[in-house]
């Protein structure tokens, strides 16, 4: 009997723990409705910067900046080498929570897939890379050991800023939203810069 009281009382110790555990989950405010949209899909929620400005952008400075003719003035000048590129920092200096990274990563991945230019990793890959090469060095076979310091050197390094002008009527009803992105293109060896884009979204939300 009293091995049946335990089991009991602890039994419903578990279920008062999950039912709580269940309530701070749901925040008191009942669960999410969650429905799936096509990623390209514009979904405004609010007037920040979102993923279609992102998308808007980095779509169209990479198209701007593999049509001008530094591209084609390189290869020229090394017999046909296509230019390597570092994608470094853009800057977020906007009031908004913006990832940067998931932008740079869109930018490479413009670069890399258009064939004209070759793109390096980022820094901190290449720390792990070299932790890797490192690694292999005391644990590899020797016949599959990489080299050190045969990395390929950058000819170029992308360098960009976010910045925003906000405008908001008297009766705070009516919010201008403006959004510039600049990218540049430098040459790592001469601080040359051989491009510049900048790319502007603007939006109207009223309440």
């Amino acid at each position: 009997m009293r091995r049946f009281v335990r089991s009991s009382l602890f039994v419903a110790g578990v279920g008062a723990a999950v039912v709580g555990v269940s309530g701070c989950a749901g925040g008191g405010g009942g669960n999410w409705g969650v429905s799936r949209v096509d990623p390209e899909r514009t979904v405004d929620v609010d007037y920040r910067f979102q993923d279609d400005d992102a998308r808007q952008v980095y779509r169209g400075m990479i198209a701007d900046c593999l049509a001008r003719p530094w591209v084609d003035n390189f290869m020229r000048e090394r017999g046909g080498n296509r230019p390597v590129v570092f994608v470094g920092t853009v800057r977020n200096e906007t009031s908004d929570y913006i990832d940067t990274k998931l932008f740079t990563k869109r930018v490479e991945e413009e670069l890399i897939n258009s064939g004209r230019v070759r793109v390096v990793a980022d820094r901190d890959q290449r720390s792990e890379i070299r932790d890797e090469r490192a690694q292999g060095v005391a644990w590899n076979r020797p016949e599959t050991v990489k080299k050190q310091a045969m990395e390929q050197g950058a000819d170029f390094i992308m360098l960009g800023r976010v910045g925003e002008v906000r405008q908001e009527s008297n009766d705070r009803r009516a919010i201008v939203q403006y959004y510039q992105v600049n990218l540049e293109l430098i040459d790592i060896e001469s601080n040359e810069k051989v491009w510049i884009g900048t790319q502007e979204v603007k939006k109207v939300a009223r309440r």
